[in-house]
């Protein structure tokens, strides 16, 4: 298992101000669990950086830490879930796909999702390339080069110089626009399409949302599945490979 991120990648980090009004800063309580972790004090680290993420750090750096931690402490839903979040905040990290590669090889199901075409799956990781908030400031870089190209071209008196604006202008603002659809469909799954990550042990499956209804199939720690609707503390839930039910909301984190 790979060993915590540094205090120096944490540096670059937004702290919230719940912590920063505390004695401890949030450099210190992150430096406190890397000292934890690495002395073999796993609850206290993870105690450590439960703080953080309690505090409003929504820190890929703080989630790939903690799920380091509860890794170590053998809990193993809640280290895929950290790890998860971690990876949508630092995509293409190659430790924390080695992490939740290594994972899901322990948990006990295995899901298997029918396979996409090859286009769709490109386009998935072209999509899932940059983090919204990348794609915030690509738009806007991008949104200002379109805007300067365009004005050269209006004041170019060079008819190739003119023509060379057009075309870069032009290519700016074509890709510009992908982007900004990208950062759309993202901000539409985020709030129509909700993952989930279960964390208990294992966790019956219901026809129903109450434990009076009967159980399809049983899941283990670990297992992604899709969240589609919540009723009295029970969620209705999807595999990949298509199974269906419900199960309770506090066996499930969603991601």
């Amino acid at each position: 298992m790979r060993k915590p991120i540094s205090l120096l990648a944490f540096a670059f980090l937004t702290f919230s101000d719940a912590l920063a009004a505390e004695a401890d800063t949030p450099a210190s309580v992150f430096a406190q669990g890397n000292t934890r972790y690495q002395a073999g004090d796993y609850s206290g680290a993870e105690s450590c950086y439960r703080r953080l993420v309690d505090a409003g750090v929504n820190s890929g750096a703080v989630y790939y830490n903690l799920g380091n931690a509860c890794f170590k402490r053998k809990k193993l839903g809640p280290a895929i879930y950290y790890w998860e979040k971690a990876l949508s905040r630092l995509p293409r990290d190659r430790d924390i796909e080695a992490n939740l590669a290594f994972a899901n090889l322990l948990t006990v199901d295995r899901v298997e999702a029918p396979a996409e075409p090859v286009p769709v799956r490109w386009l998935y990781s072209v999509v899932h390339f940059f983090t919204p908030e990348q794609e915030s400031w690509l738009i806007l870089v991008l949104f200002l080069i379109t805007n300067i190209l365009f004005a050269l071209f209006l004041l170019a008196r060079k008819r190739r110089a003119a023509s060379q604006a057009l075309l870069a202008g032009c290519i700016s603002c074509f890709l510009c626009l992908c982007i900004a659809g990208s950062l759309a469909w993202k901000a539409y799954q985020s709030v129509s399409v909700k993952r989930g990550v279960v964390v208990t042990e294992k966790v019956d499956i219901r026809s129903g949302p109450g434990s009076q209804n009967i159980t399809v199939f049983t899941i283990h720690e670990g297992v992604k599945l899709q969240v589609h609707s919540q009723v009295n503390g029970w969620y209705q839930v999807s595999l990949p490979n298509g199974w269906s039910g419900w199960l309770p909301s506090d066996s499930v984190w969603i991601l």
